[in-house]
Order: structure tokens, then C-alpha cells, then sequence
């Protein structure tokens, strides 16, 4: 009788014993979902697991000391800005400028002088001598003040102007005159 008073003792011990441990391991993570990418897990504290979010960006992944960690979630697959070789000109007023694909970035560039870059297909542009806008050496008058004249210099129009006081006057052979006077 003794020992079977001895042995319910010690089985009630084990029993309270048994009850008072936590029902995890302190400090210890689980994935909420195990299944899939999820920013949520429990986090053992006091016995207690305890519901938890990784944050803006981390999802939770099993494994590691503590059986779950929250790692950066995997980013999305992103396009390159552009595929190397690709070429696009500038636009309207940049007549000589280009952008060229280059490392998955646009980079600019110029023609050069007496080139202009053309648009020959979606992504695809060239580099082209540019018609001339006149014949080297002509001239005509102007411009928003009578001395004004523009000279034609490697198939472009320049700007130019008359001393002060003098007028521009248009003579034959596509050549200006500066005259003395309004």
C-alpha cells in the first residue's frame, strides 16, 4: 500500500509537472502558412505563441536556429528600361541627338555635325546626313529688326546682324547689303 501511495505520489508530480511546461519553446518562430509565402508567424513567449507580422517586404521561411526567420521577399522580376543596341532619337528641335541602349540604360549621343538622326522603326534610328536648308555662302534678309540677315553656313541657316543703325537690303545673287539708315 505504501508503494502504490508512493507511486501515485510521484505520477501526480509528473502529471504537474507535465502541465506547467509551455506548450512551445521559448523564443522559438513557425511560419503561420507552411504552405507558402506568408509575412505572418507565431513567436513563442512565455509558453505562449503569439501571432506576428515580418514586415513590409519579408515573408516568413522555415528554417534556422529558432525554426522560422523573416527573409526579404523575393522582388518582382523586372524589365530592363531598354534592351542594349536599341536606339531612339530625341525629338523634335534635337534633330542631331540620339539615345543608345547600353547595360540595360539609355545613354545620349550626338550625330554629329551635318547629321541628324532618323527614325527608321519602332527602337531603331540612324544617323544621316542632313539635307541642307540652303546652299553655302547664300544670304537673305530677316529676322525681327531691319539689320537683321542670316548667312547660310554648311547647309544651316546662321543668324546674324548689321552694325547698329544699318539695315539689311537683299541684292541679286542671293547676297545681302548692310545700308547706312532706317
Amino acid at each position: 500500500m505504501k508503494s502504490l501511495l508512493m507511486l501515485l505520489a510521484i505520477l501526480g508530480l509528473a502529471i504537474m509537472a507535465h502541465a506547467q511546461q509551455p506548450s512551445c519553446r521559448e523564443g522559438y518562430r513557425q511560419c503561420q502558412a507552411q504552405d507558402k509565402a506568408s509575412p505572418f508567424y507565431y513567436r513563442c513567449g512565455g509558453g505562449q505563441w503569439s501571432l506576428y507580422t515580418c514586415g513590409n517586404g519579408y515573408t516568413c521561411n522555415v528554417g534556422g536556429g529558432t525554426g522560422a526567420a523573416c527573409v526579404p521577399s523575393a522582388p518582382p522580376i523586372r524589365q530592363p528600361a531598354c534592351i542594349d543596341g536599341q536606339r531612339r532619337c530625341a525629338g523634335p528641335g534635337n534633330d542631331g541627338i540620339y539615345y543608345l541602349c547600353s547595360g540595360g540604360a539609355w545613354k545620349i549621343y550626338t550625330c554629329g555635325n551635318g547629321y541628324e538622326c532618323k527614325q527608321t522603326g519602332p527602337l531603331q534610328a540612324v544617323c544621316s546626313a542632313s539635307a541642307p536648308q540652303c546652299q553655302t555662302g547664300t544670304q537673305r534678309c530677316g529676322g525681327q529688326w531691319p539689320g537683321q540677315y542670316y548667312s547660310c553656313d554648311n547647309g544651316r541657316w546662321q543668324q546674324n546682324s548689321c552694325n547698329p543703325g544699318n539695315r539689311c537690303v537683299n541684292i541679286p545673287g542671293d547676297l545681302i547689303n548692310c545700308a547706312v539708315g532706317k
